[in-house]
């Protein structure tokens, strides 16, 4: 916030018309007050109070001014660059004060900064042009001799100069309310920004993201994230999960990746194979993506009746099988196109099968957490991940990959979004079709 100085008055804003110069210095003295309340932080209702006193008071001052001037037979030129200025001047206190109501200390800020310059300049040019020829008109001046005696040159020279400081400070105004409208706009966009991504949370966590046995954690390059994570047990006890990463980044890379959620939420709930929920992702994205466009995608199924799993890779980083002190055990490479690129046939969207023990953790991530760049360019990488992970219990190795990833970029921002999730290998019993808690 700027201080703005406050108007001393002087023998100089004399204009020799004693009840204008008292009008004069009580202006003044609002102005000066709006200021004292602007520099020392006062509240919006405030500012907008005194603002209004000053609106108020400028009206009765220039009325007088029109009103003596128009009972005289004055200068008529002169009169109407008068009668435009003290127009100008209301309309923008008018105009400040709709501003003001969302964003007071700006735009008192400058009113204040602009009517400074502006009234010493009008009372010392204008209104002291305006004096000198009332009080030769009460003299007995008549106004043809007036305007011969007037000079030419400075009073296009004082119209001129009005005309721009008007001028310039309408051009402040604009921009004060092109900001307004940029900020309403922006806070529009932020709304609808966070009440979307409020629902794309709200789809991924339909399922068992909850769940004692799952550790995810995801981070957003921008507002929206293009990677979803979801998990879900199916009526039969068996456990999906999935992590998925769009092309892209932001809201066009987070409505991409939608359909894949709520084809996963609605064929695991019918406990359909692993298979065919790939093969049916596929159909949609292929009817619904634009060109170009397509989800990378990893996806497990744990059954607990014979300790297997299928899973299913396309065009993401390894999944891997840990043991209890976070050693990787197995490793399963992508060998399937991204979803949502070709029609898929049964090999496609054939899975690969895979044992696990109690004790065992899965883990799954997106690119952007082994791509995560330091100041230097370096990646985060496999082998920092997995140095992450050892002989850490199971529960905190998420903590522990986070803070490696934060030692390692540092300041730097992320240039993609980041999914991990691990998995507790567990018994997964049954009782009447509905899972049992997990141990």
């Amino acid at each position: 916030m700027i201080s703005v100085p406050a108007i001393t008055w002087n023998d100089q804003l004399l204009i020799g018309l004693d009840d204008v110069d008292s009008q004069h210095r009580q202006l003044i003295e609002i102005i000066n007050r709006l200021g004292r309340l602007h520099a020392h932080g006062s509240t919006a209702e405030e500012l907008l109070s005194v603002l209004s006193d000053l609106h108020n008071y400028t009206v009765f001052h220039f009325r007088h001014e029109t009103d003596m001037m128009s009972s005289l037979p004055v200068n008529q030129a002169n009169m109407a660059a008068h009668l435009k200025a003290h127009q100008g001047f209301v309309d923008l206190i008018v105009r400040a004060a709709a501003l003001g109501v969302t964003n007071p200390v700006d735009v008192i800020e400058h009113l204040l900064a602009f009517m400074m310059k502006w009234l010493t300049h009008h009372i010392t040019g204008v209104d002291m042009r305006m004096a000198k020829e009332i009080l030769a008109l009460r003299s007995g001046v008549f106004v043809n001799q007036t305007e011969a005696t007037e000079n030419t040159g400075s009073t296009m020279l004082i119209d001129t100069v009005s005309e721009l400081y008007d001028s310039i400070f309408l051009r402040t105004f604009d921009i004060l309310e092109l900001n307004r409208k940029l900020q309403a706009y922006h806070d529009a966009e932020e709304y609808e920004n966070a009440l979307a991504q409020d629902i794309i949370l709200r789809l991924m966590k339909r399922g068992e993201l909850s769940s004692p046995q799952m550790h995810y954690w995801f981070s957003p390059a921008t507002t929206f994230i293009g990677d979803v994570i979801a998990a879900k047990y199916c009526p039969k006890g068996r456990f999906y999960a999935l992590v998925a990463d769009a092309t892209g980044h932001g809201l066009t890379a987070a409505i991409t990746v939608l359909p894949v959620l709520s084809v996963f939420h609605a064929m695991v709930e019918r406990c359909c194979p692993l298979g065919e929920i790939i093969a049916e992702i596929n159909r949609d994205l292929r009817s619904t993506l634009p060109s170009g466009r397509f989800v990378a995608a990893t996806m497990l199924c744990m059954d607990g009746t014979n300790n297997t799993a299928e899973v299913w890779i396309g065009g993401m980083p390894d999944l891997q099988l840990l043991d209890n002190d976070g050693h990787l055990l197995k490793e399963m490479k992508s060998s399937h196109l991204s979803l949502g690129i070709v029609d898929f046939d049964a090999d496609m969207s054939g899975t690969t099968r895979i044992t696990w023990e109690n004790g065992n953790q899965f883990m799954m991530y997106s690119d952007g957490l082994i791509e995560a760049t330091n100041s230097a360019g370096e990646p985060f990488g496999v082998e920092r991940l997995g140095r992450a992970l050892l002989n850490t219990r199971a529960n905190q190795r998420v903590a522990s990959v986070q803070s490696a990833l934060t030692s390692h970029v540092g300041s730097t921002l992320p240039h993609d979004d980041i999914s991990l999730i691990l998995i507790d290998c567990v018994n997964l019993n049954r009782t009447n079709g509905t899972p049992a808690k997990i141990l």
